[in-house]
């Protein structure tokens, strides 16, 4: 069994809809974190044909909504509330309203509030006066506008007293409160979501239960308590924040996979392993965004593949999920290297694409290599709730799982991973730099000999490395190579492989030291990556509290006569990256998490720095030079930077994770990288 809607009442109850349409009931009896269930745990079917509906969400008292296919908002009363079924009108649903089928979400706030969120990303506030199933609503049942920017949240949901929680595609939880809960703008800190949890982007749904109680799914069906004590913008959680497993069996309807390996060169065989509880259909893309707005080329015609709900193994979050091969894939031999996914989709209209590199064919390279960032990938996955970043937060992390962070799409404001990446190689393909792509766990084992390119890339977000790949990147350097660092916060944090690679270890192997102890700048001895990168990420320049918050910046020319600046027509001053596809103001270059050439003010005197400007370690080549500096702050921003290496290559970085959303639609930029890129293949 598994479930389409899954909503919480008062008082512990919490209605689920199965994917066969019945309604069950459920009464969490403790609400303490302590699995004490009504009817021990299982659930009471008091109805059935809620399947077809496009949102079902309870809004206290027994009272239950839903929206149909063609818009209707219906009303349904649970008169009983104890899991037997003693319906208001028999349990025919009573049309209340129209017009309700486009909003992206919608919830309850209690006492006849209802909040939707609209296509346009506007907060509307609507209240249904009566709760008795006749239409009677304030305003006349006009939304009223509260709010805007709301689109891009992966789960609002309501608490009570005018309390809403919102999950950013970051992962962010923010709470926001509606002061007045009357339809005007009269909100908790001005409107500004406060950031009380992080982590919470991998989970299935989360719902609220009242009295600051939070229940979140996870994608292997466990149901997890927590409880937010304040209630007022502030970290209070009761458990400390860590969440209480209170039941299981609670899995979605959905269809999800993994494969492995992440990557094959022509000839070579990847298996996928999907859990779906229909047939699928499988087709195989190449991922380059078309101009109907389709995320890939088909490689071949759809394949029907039979699969079926997959049991996942209790260690799966460090060893894998230990699924059944659903199907493999031979990689054919004219593939070219690249981003690839398998996108499956089943026939209740779920899908999911299984991003995967093939690499190059032996002894057939191109000149420029880049590296897919595979290992922030995993540690960003927080699929079934545990990822590097919480809310549970494990030392190892398997690639054994699916990845819903890899998806090729643009989630429209926090690309940083697969999709981010794809624009820089997509670029780099369209101005015939097409380049050969591996991925870290393969240059970690040295799979590809990088003697035969003359150019490494770095994409977005290239976080974490394993000392294995810092000594590689340092000795294709002293070799000639050059390198092109088109992201920010790369090299930063110390991860270990397991002797299979197929799962990574973070926090030196102990989370309870902390993240400072792994960053590579805080290794014994230390690896400082600004000496290689010539930049590094400090805490201080990154997207802060608002109003910085997703707000990027161009760069400034600071150095118009370097030679990277050749044909771009820019002088010292101009601004370059002013638009971007990252940042709510529009984007531009500079942003999210940025590098700084500024010399660290600790040497190798073995103190642990936290990596801000009052405490940090790291000294760049001597002969590096400044091209152009973000405008963020006076103090905080990206570095454009470039250094010969003195064994016939260079390194050219610009560190900002915004940069590729840039790149792709700014000339100047696309010059600068034009130019760096022919410098190096120019040998």
């Amino acid at each position: 069994m598994s479930f389409k809607f899954v909503t919480a009442d008062q008082q512990g109850v919490i209605y689920a809809v199965t994917d066969t349409g019945d309604l069950l009931y459920y009464r969490d009896q403790a609400r303490d974190g302590t699995e004490n269930w009504a009817f021990g745990g299982t659930g009471q079917k008091i109805g059935s044909g809620w399947g077809s509906f496009l949102h079902v969400f309870a809004g206290g008292d027994g009272v239950i909504y839903a929206i149909t296919a063609s818009g209707d908002l219906l009303y349904y009363r649970d008169l009983a509330v104890n899991g037997t079924e003693n319906w208001a009108f028999a349990g025919v649903g009573q049309r209340i309203g129209n017009g309700w089928g486009s909003f992206r979400q919608v919830f309850s706030g209690g006492s006849g509030i209802i909040y939707a969120v609209a296509a346009n990303g506007d907060l509307l506030y609507y209240r249904d006066e009566h709760r008795d199933g006749t239409s009677g609503w304030s305003f006349n049942g006009i939304g009223q506008n509260i709010g805007v920017g709301w689109g891009n949240f992966l789960h609002v949901f309501g608490g009570d007293k005018g309390v809403i929680y919102a999950i950013a595609p970051d992962g962010g939880l923010l709470f926001y409160r509606d002061l007045a809960a009357n339809g005007t703008k009269n909100w908790a800190f001005g409107g500004f979501g406060q950031r009380i949890g992080n982590g919470w982007n991998g989970f299935w749904t989360v719902l609220a239960g009242g009295g600051g109680i939070v229940y979140a799914i996870t994608a292997t069906g466990d149901l997890l308590y927590y409880r937010d004590e304040g209630r007022d913008g502030h970290f209070n959680w009761a458990f400390n924040g860590l969440p209480q497993k209170i039941g299981n069996g609670w899995a979605p309807v959905s269809i999800e996979g993994y494969c492995w390996p992440l990557s094959a060169g022509p000839g070579e065989t990847i298996e996928f392993k999907v859990s779906s509880g229909s047939a699928c259909i499988v087709t195989y893309l190449r991922l380059k965004t078309q101009a109907n707005g389709d995320p890939g080329i088909p490689m071949g015609p759809p394949a029907d593949v039979a699969a079926s709900i997959q049991n996942t193994a209790a260690n799966w979050v460090s060893e894998g999920c230990n699924w059944s091969t659903t199907f493999r894939l031979q990689i054919p031999q004219d593939w070219n290297s690249g981003i690839y996914a398998a996108y499956c989709s089943d026939t209740a209209g779920y899908s999911f694409y299984i991003t995967f590199i093939v690499k190059p064919p032996a002894g057939n390279s191109a000149k420029v290599l880049a590296l897919a960032s595979t290992n922030t990938w995993n540690a960003y996955n927080s699929w079934g709730g545990y990822s590097k970043y919480g809310p549970m937060t494990p030392n190892t992390l398997s690639f054994l799982r699916p990845n819903p962070s890899a998806t090729p799409l643009d989630d429209g404001n926090a690309n940083h991973l697969t999709r981010a990446d794809l624009w820089i190689l997509n670029w780099m393909e369209d101005v015939s730099f097409r380049p050969d792509v591996i991925t870290d766990t393969d240059f970690h084992l040295g799979l590809s000999d990088l003697s035969e390119y003359q150019a490494l890339v770095l994409t977005s977000h290239p976080e974490y490395w394993s000392l294995e790949m810092v000594d590689r990147i340092q000795t294709y350097l002293a070799a000639g190579g050059s390198l092109i660092y088109l992201g920010g916060n790369g090299m930063f944090e110390r991860c270990i492989f397991n002797d299979d690679a197929t799962a990574l270890t973070f926090f030196n192997g102990d989370v309870t030291l902390g993240r400072p102890q792994a960053y590579l700048r805080n290794l014994q001895p230390p690896r400082p990556e600004r000496a290689v990168l010539g930049v590094a990420f400090r805490f201080d320049d990154a997207w802060g509290p608002p109003p910085s918050t997703n707000v990027a910046f161009p760069y400034q020319v600071i150095a118009a006569e370097h030679p990277l600046f050749a044909g771009s027509g820019v002088a010292n001053g101009d601004l370059i990256g002013q638009t971007g596809r990252q940042g709510v103001n529009g984007g531009g270059a500079s942003g999210w998490e940025m590098d700084t050439s500024n010399v660290g003010n600790h040497g190798d005197d073995g103190i642990i720095v936290d990596a801000t400007v009052a405490s940090d370690r790291g000294t760049p080549p001597a002969n590096l030079q400044l091209l152009a500096r973000g405008t963020n702050t006076d103090t905080h921003a990206a570095d454009m930077t470039y250094y010969d290496t003195g064994a016939g290559g260079f390194v050219f970085s610009v560190g900002s994770i915004c940069f590729g959303g840039s790149l792709v639609q700014d000339a100047a930029l696309q010059t600068v990288v034009t130019n760096a890129l022919s410098r190096a293949l120019a040998g």
